[in-house]
């Protein structure tokens, strides 16, 4: 259950990362979200124990639910309105300069790090972890921190420890703070150093808004529309409700499962997530059927949304104790530091690579999401392509398409052995046949090539568009 003393207190931390993103040149520089501001900041209070009517274990559980519940949010959420063409155009001509090879790219690239990160944590704790304590198999925690965030931190994390792992949800929500600490320390440099050398030619000057984090008056603009008499029902009110109709569904789908016996039906009960989202795209069929529609609003629906990802960040900063990881904080770190540079290597190697056209713009984008989450992509994006002049934004939403078939070969493997259910042979096949599978994808797409630019040289491979 989500404490409201905890939910209060998130938003406390929030309002003091938007003063503080505001007026610290540092943090405007480095455009950090108010959210993970917040959350540092909740994180050092949190241990002194001034906070004495919600634990860590509360903020830890805000994470967790807001995840499942944005997930049910997205089935509900309406497409966005894309101009359409009947232009047909040949495969290779299609992915020199379409979204196509942005999409398939990000995509496939994904799943390798995601794959591959967490034997590599594995074997550090195999080498140093016995020194601390701290058992290998909780290096296995870290491609669910960085490359999905605290959300599935939590929730994989529970079943791990559910399993007999004991902290893996403490474990697994550091790793996730650890990622957007990553993200935007290494990510935003990245950016800038990308800038300089003409690597981002639609980057032009960030505008004070982007900086500060603040909208003028004459800037701002109206999110969403009212669907619904006030005198009936609130808009928000109203699509909040249509997303509990898909969080009660995907509760009973998971009582369904458990009842399977054994492990299977323990592994299959914890995806309460996905079922919510699978619920709520049932329901957004059925009300477009019936013509219902017109009553949803995609400005709300994307609203919720970013409410659930800003609460769900600081509250998962604060979810951290120092009293339990406190003794693991050296092994936890190393972890960390490999974890951060195979990602890294492997971004730059294969970011240069995608194919098509605005090869950096998708080398930071897809580094934000695989050490943050989506918004985290978003966010680097938006300081190389402020205007929006590329289709980089539109392709992080579809890159889901491609790799979440990923999320359930590599997750109930990590979970059944940590549970002892497969041996550590099989886990390896499971996770480098995984990452393998998806290589392959990219060499058929063809997202696996030549260079398109190259960041030491600070050269571009392919003619830049003239975009109004």
């Amino acid at each position: 259950m989500i404490s409201m003393n905890a939910l209060a207190w998130t938003g406390v931390f929030i309002v003091i990362g938007v003063v503080l993103r505001a007026a610290v040149p540092f943090l405007r520089n480095n455009l950090v979200p108010a959210s993970v501001i917040g959350g540092v900041i909740g994180f050092i209070v949190i241990q002194t124990g001034v906070i004495y009517n919600a634990t860590v274990d509360d903020f830890s559980s805000i994470a967790g639910l807001l995840w499942s519940f944005s997930f049910a949010n997205m089935g509900l959420t309406l497409a966005a309105q894309k101009k359409t063409t009947n232009k047909k155009r040949p495969l290779k001509e299609r992915m020199a300069d379409s979204q196509f090879s942005g999409i398939c790219g990000m995509g496939f690239f994904w799943v390798i790090p995601y794959a591959l990160t967490g034997l590599l944590g594995y074997a550090v704790l195999k080498i140093i972890g016995g020194i601390w304590g701290m058992d290998p198999v909780y290096g296995l925690l870290i491609p669910f921190g960085f490359a999905q965030g605290p959300g599935q931190s939590v929730t994989y994390g529970t079943m791990i420890q559910n399993s007999g792992v004991v902290n893996a949800v403490q474990v697994g929500v550091t790793f996730a703070a650890a990622g957007f600490l990553v993200a935007f320390l290494i990510g935003v440099p990245w950016v800038r150093k990308g800038i300089q050398k003409g690597l981002a030619p639609y980057a032009g000057e960030m505008s004070e808004s982007m900086t500060s984090g603040l909208y003028e008056p004459e800037e701002q603009q109206y999110y969403g529309k009212e669907t619904t008499h006030p005198g009936n029902v609130d808009t928000l009110a109203f699509h909040f409700s249509l997303v509990g109709i898909a969080w009660v569904c995907g509760q009973a789908l998971c009582t369904l499962c458990a009842m399977i016996p054994g492990f299977v039906g323990e592994i299959l009960s914890g995806f309460l997530y996905l079922y919510a989202m699978l619920v709520a795209y049932a329901l957004r069929w059925i009300i477009g059927k019936l013509g219902f529609n017109k009553y949803l609003d995609r400005g709300t629906q994307v609203r919720i949304s970013g409410f659930c990802i800003d609460m769900m960040v600081t509250s998962a900063f604060m979810g951290i104790s120092l009293t339990v990881i406190g003794a693991w904080i050296i092994p936890i770190l190393a972890v960390v530091v490999v974890g951060t540079l195979f990602t890294y290597i492997t971004t730059r190697y294969f970011g240069e690579r995608f194919g098509g056209k605005h090869g950096f713009e998708r080398t930071v984008a897809i580094w934000g999401t695989l050490t943050g989450t989506n918004a985290t992509g978003q966010a680097l994006c938006r300081m190389v392509d402020p205007n929006r002049k590329t289709s980089v934004l539109e392709e992080l939403g579809p890159i889901n398409a491609i790799n979440v078939p990923a999320c359930y070969v590599v997750m109930p493997a990590i979970v059944a052995f940590a549970a002892n259910q497969i041996s550590f042979g099989l886990l390896v096949a499971a996770l480098v046949g995984t990452a393998a599978v998806f290589l392959a994808g990219m060499l058929i797409t063809r997202t696996w090539g030549k260079k398109t630019y190259d960041y030491r040289k600070g050269e571009l491979y392919y003619d830049v568009d003239e975009v109004n």
